[in-house]
Formats: structure tokens, sequence, C-alpha cells
């Protein structure tokens, strides 16, 4: 699911002050020190802001390094759907020449025979997988022989449901109301609807359905027969659970329902069990592996933004980096060699 979603129905909350840069302790002030010295500050490139997504990271002298070591590394790359088939094209062209793109199976096998996969190995995963993956990705992926993996929302196979976040911040937008919402900056609502327990956000979507004054549109999502044709144009097919509920959020029982049902279902379309599992919104949950581990699951993805090793140590927690199709070729470098993702890590650091 995305990272961050906004809507303009909710009160707005008084400004808050700019957060405090605190004095960092020795290892962070050595990183520091390391990327003003590496370039991290240089002017922007080509007309970029400096902060533009981190494009102008890419001519840091730092990323041959990173670089270098990324070659040592696997890279899982999380999609959310093709907005820009023409971004996402090059983005496939650039994993050919600089990567070597693997298959669900050859990770798999990795785990199982403790044997390292290629250097500069890349999976490509989607997550939530709408209609795009069906559309835009498999047709870019089939042209350029490029394996993937999709997991899939299962309760909404065959549906015209739009997913819920889109659907909550429709609701707002248009005159929705919930009690747990009435307060807060519009760009908030949805780490609110994330941060409650379950059944108060499902109760807050119930209040902000029956109080719009419009529906959503609908939204046509993958059939059983199009999980098929993933599946038989190399997209694997993957367990997102039942509605992408943040499991962190849920009662052991909703845990256990959520996975368990998906993987019901999806055995029952696609004629085997799935084998491989991504945590909604990335977090890991020790209820859940519990559970995956029972229904006999090898591979489990969090959504972490970071590379992982050659032959992954914890085969139900591997990371994986979020990247967008929208994403600049330049910014797509620096997250393939994990410079951005250890950027964004030292940035959270420095700033309290």
């Amino acid at each position: 699911m995305p990272q961050s979603q906004s809507t303009t129905s909710i009160s707005m909350a008084p400004t808050r002050p700019a957060p405090r840069v605190r004095a960092l302790p020795p290892a962070a002030a050595t990183t520091a020190a390391t990327a003003t010295a590496a370039g991290l500050r240089r002017p922007p490139v080509d007309g970029c802001r400096p902060d533009a997504r981190g494009e102008w990271l890419r001519f840091a002298p730092v990323q041959p390094l990173f670089r270098a070591r990324a070659a040592q590394r696997l890279a899982v790359l999380a999609y959310h759907g093709v907005t820009d088939h023409r971004s996402f094209g090059a983005q496939l062209d650039r994993l050919r020449r600089l990567a070597t793109p693997v298959s669900l199976n050859a990770v798999l096998q990795a785990v199982t025979e403790r044997r390292p996969l290629p250097p500069r190995s890349v999976l490509v995963t989607f997550d939530d997988a709408d209609r795009s993956v069906l559309t835009h990705a498999l047709p870019a992926l089939d042209a350029r022989s490029i394996p993937a993996t999709a997991f899939v929302i299962s309760e909404l196979i065959g549906t015209e449901r739009p997913f819920w976040w889109h659907e909550a911040d429709f609701l707002a937008r248009h005159g929705g109301r919930a009690r747990s919402l009435d307060c807060g900056h519009p760009s908030q609502l949805l780490p609110r609807l994330k941060a409650m327990p379950d059944p108060d956000r499902r109760r807050s979507l119930h209040e902000l359905r029956v109080s719009a004054h419009r529906r959503p549109p609908s939204q046509e999502q993958l059939t059983p027969a199009d999980l098929l044709a993933l599946r038989d144009g190399g997209v694997a097919i993957g367990n997102h659970t039942q509605g992408h509920p943040c499991l962190g959020r849920c009662d052991d029982a909703t845990v256990r329902a959520e996975i368990t049902g998906a993987h019901e279902a999806l055995t029952r379309w696609l004629g085997e069990p799935p084998i491989a599992f991504a945590y909604p919104d990335g977090g890991h949950d020790p209820r859940a592996e519990t559970v995956l581990q029972e229904l006999g699951y090898r591979l489990g993805f969090l959504s972490d933004h970071r590379l992982g090793p050659r032959i992954p140590s914890h085969p139900l927690q591997i990371s994986r980096l979020q990247v967008d199709s929208t994403t600049s070729t330049r910014r797509f470098d620096t997250i393939l060699s994990g410079l951005e993702p250890a950027y964004r890590r030292w940035r959270r650091q420095a700033v309290a």
C-alpha cells in the first residue's frame, strides 16, 4: 500500500513548530561528516532542487562505493502498480543493464540450498496488485523476460471495490466524518486510520461511508482468471491478506483469519497454495510469522527500504526497497545501490 495518502476533509490542527535538530551522537556525527565530505550537499543538478526525491544523490562520490557493495546484496523492489508505463519500461531496461533479475523460485532455491544468488540480483514485486500489474507491468516484463511477483488482497479479487485507503480519502473529501477523525491535519487521515486498533478503523470507515454525500467510484480489480494469466506470464502470485489491515493493530484471531482466508482463496483459484507473503504496510508481525510457518510459507517480505543478503538469513523477513513506476532513472540507481535508503535513514536519525 502507498506509504502516505492525503485528504482535505478533516479540520486543520494548529500549526506545530518546526522539528528541532538535536546534537548528533558520535556515530551519527561521523556519518554526517562523511556524507558532507562525500558531496551529499552539492548544488542542484540539471535544475533539480537538492531534495528533489534524491535524484542528486546519484552524483555523490560515494555512489560507486555503494553500487559495488550492492553487487553482493539482494535487491527486492516493492512497487504499487504502474502509473507511468514509459518510466517503468526505462527502469526495467536499467535492470537488464545493471542487474540480474531473478524469480521468486530462484530466491526460494537460494534459501533452500543455502547457495547465494548471482551478484546484483533483483526481484521485482508488486503489492496490492491493481489491474495495472496485468495491463501495464506484465507486457513490459514479458518483453524483457523479467520475472516478478504480485501480492494480492484476496477479498478484492473479482470485485469493483476500491482499496480501503482510497475509499477513505474520497469519502473524507466528500463530506465524510468519523468521531475518531474530527481533528488533525488532513494529511494525517491515513496515518490515524492505520494507527487505530482494527475494530476502530473499521468503525471509522463505516462512519465515513454513511456520512459522505457521495459514494466513491468503482475500481475494477483483478479476477481469478487474471491471476492465472499473470502466473502463466511469469508473475508469481503471493498472499497479501484478505483485506489489508495493519496486522500490528489486529487481535490474534484477526491476524490468523486475514492470512488463512486469503491463503484458502488463492489456493482455490490457483490450484496450488502460495508460498510467499508480503506483510501489509511492510512491518513484520511475529504472530503472522507463526501462522505463515503453520501454513507452509517459505518466503515473507517486508517493506523496510533496505537491501538484503544474497542468501536471506530470515526467509520470512526479507527486506525490500520501496520504488514507484514514476521514479526517475537517476533516483532509481541510488535506490538500487542502497545509497538513497541509507541517506534517508541518516536523515531520520539526524532530526528529532
